[in-house]
């Protein structure tokens, strides 16, 4: 306050009080208490990555016999001391280790090691029993999933084979199509996932295909999608897409975000 609560007398000290609520009181009574459309799209909605697996064990439709999600192990990789000595020197570089030196002559990125691409992965058999006994179904036989759930399929191949082709239903937010899309049948539905806080959330999303010109929903509609699960190759990933047969709007659930 440079002072002046301190110097002035009562008159001032009220003016440099409202000086601050007053924004502050309007901003808080002004500003919506969701996210909008631009801030989805900022936070990576056209930018999924269907491999990811930071929260794939969430998420994920394999459960162990006791109804949490199962996830592969990955083998320990064996120490180095104790790898052959003609393995060492071919040996993988060690996480977080900086890169050997470059010979003479060579750039300063011939060891860095080109980027791979995001691609399913088998992690071992899952059949469709696996899939009816772990996912609920309405009463006209469709799969219930939520959008996170059908995002990380994406990555996972097995569990891709048993649901191509299934009828599934999620309630999802929806926005235009912008990429892939150039005949307009499209749409993109979301949820945004809790990462920490509500600040840090992000979606998570997957398109939906009309077969047609998709209809128009005003952006950030709540939606109820119901339709057949396929995957499609598009540059370096596999894209979960729900060719839809029926979709309807509804009422935002009890939990807009999920945690």
């Amino acid at each position: 306050a440079h002072g002046i609560l301190e110097e002035s007398g009562w008159p001032g000290r009220l003016i440099a009080l409202l000086i601050l609520i007053a924004p502050i009181t309007w901003a808080a009574i002004a500003t919506p208490d969701r996210y909008s459309p631009n801030a989805v799209m900022n936070k990576g909605l056209y930018d999924p990555n269907y491999a990811d697996t930071s929260r794939a064990e969430q998420f994920s439709l394999r459960k162990d016999d006791k109804g949490k999600p199962a996830m592969p192990t990955a083998k320990p990789s064996p120490a180095i001391n104790d790898l052959p000595p003609a393995t060492v020197a071919s040996a993988p570089p060690i996480p977080g280790a900086p890169p050997p030196p470059t010979k003479p002559g060579e750039p300063p990125n011939a060891n860095k090691a080109p980027k791979p691409a995001t691609e399913s992965k088998s992690y071992g058999t899952f059949t469709l029993e696996d899939l009816k006994a772990q996912v609920p179904m309405s009463k006209e036989g469709n799969f219930l999933l939520d959008v996170p759930e059908i995002y990380y399929t994406g990555g996972d191949l097995e569990v891709q084979k048993v649901l191509t082709g299934q009828m599934v239903e999620t309630t999802a937010q929806v926005l235009p199509e912008k990429v892939n899309n150039p005949d307009g049948h499209r749409l993109r539905i979301f949820r945004m996932l809790v990462q920490c806080c509500a600040a840090d959330a992000r979606p998570f999303s997957v398109p939906i295909d009309f077969g047609k010109k998709a209809p128009e929903y005003k952006d950030m509609t709540w939606i109820k999608v119901t339709g057949k699960v396929s995957y499609k190759k598009e540059g370096d990933q596999t894209v979960p897409l729900i060719e839809v047969s029926k979709v309807e709007e509804t009422t935002a659930p009890d939990n807009a975000m999920i945690y």
